[in-house]
């Protein structure tokens, strides 16, 4: 069952993709940049290095007063679909919100109409996660904005679902299966931009993070509208006061 922001902790996950010939969400694949093999994101595995000639305008990473290390970027080792996909490790990671975050492109929406966003995910059976370790979560915020993309609009809807799944509860994201996790949402009205933000983070409880994990298959699934290739208009300013 799916369920709606604005606020959702997820304990399940939807087996059902959306149509992907109606995927908003540009580079969703993780296909560009090319790479051979495990290739972290500055060493040129970076899906944002385009900035906003992407779909992706940011892939960064926070492990600040913390011993371990969160790393990340792009592999040709798996992929749900195409040759590529986006991973993520946690190694010895032992403080809490530490991990990464993965922000898209100003994506034109339609306003009152119902969307899907969701991405594909899987564990790693050689490098699994603790269950007795400290908890980590992969957390979605989705922004919304006016058409100069300045201004926000409403609130921000937000899910969150723990990584692999829920302690005494059969995992969501399994070693070598690939899920997907998706989320209903509808923007607010006067709203024509949305901004998807993905993130792995760890908890507040106590103990270590260690793991890999693999996403792919980034999308945002609903109405096009009426120009689908539609950007931010340029913020207005007032012209300067002539001298007196």
């Amino acid at each position: 069952m799916r369920l709606l922001f604005p606020l959702l902790l997820l304990w399940g996950f939807s087996a059902f993709a959306a149509d992907p010939s109606n995927n908003l969400q540009r580079d969703g694949s993780f296909e560009v940049p090319s790479v051979k093999g495990r290739t972290l994101t500055d060493q040129g595995g970076n899906p944002a290095h385009l900035g906003g000639g992407s779909g992706w305008i940011a892939f960064n990473f926070r492990t600040t007063g913390t011993s371990g290390k969160v790393t990340g970027g792009l592999t040709d080792e798996v992929a749900h679909s195409g040759r590529q996909s986006l991973f993520i490790h946690f190694d010895h990671v032992d403080g809490a919100f530490q991990g990464a975050l993965l922000t898209s492109n100003f994506i034109p929406i339609v306003s009152g109409t119902q969307y899907d966003v969701g991405i594909w995910g899987r564990a790693d059976s050689k490098a699994p996660f603790d269950p007795d370790g400290r908890s980590v979560y992969l957390k979605l915020e989705v922004d919304y904005f006016a058409k100069d993309a300045n201004e926000s609009v409403g609130q921000p809807s937000f899910a969150v679902q723990p990584f692999p799944g829920s302690k005494g509860h059969v995992p969501v994201f399994k070693p070598d299966v690939w899920n997907l996790f998706t989320v209903t949402f509808t923007p607010p009205p006067g709203a024509v931009f949305a901004q998807i933000t993905w993130r792995w983070e760890t908890g507040s409880d106590p103990g270590e993070t260690n793991g890999l994990m693999f996403f792919d298959d980034a999308s945002l699934t609903g109405p096009a509208p009426a120009n689908p290739n539609m950007t931010p208009e340029p913020v207005q300013q007032d012209s300067p006061a002539p001298p007196q």
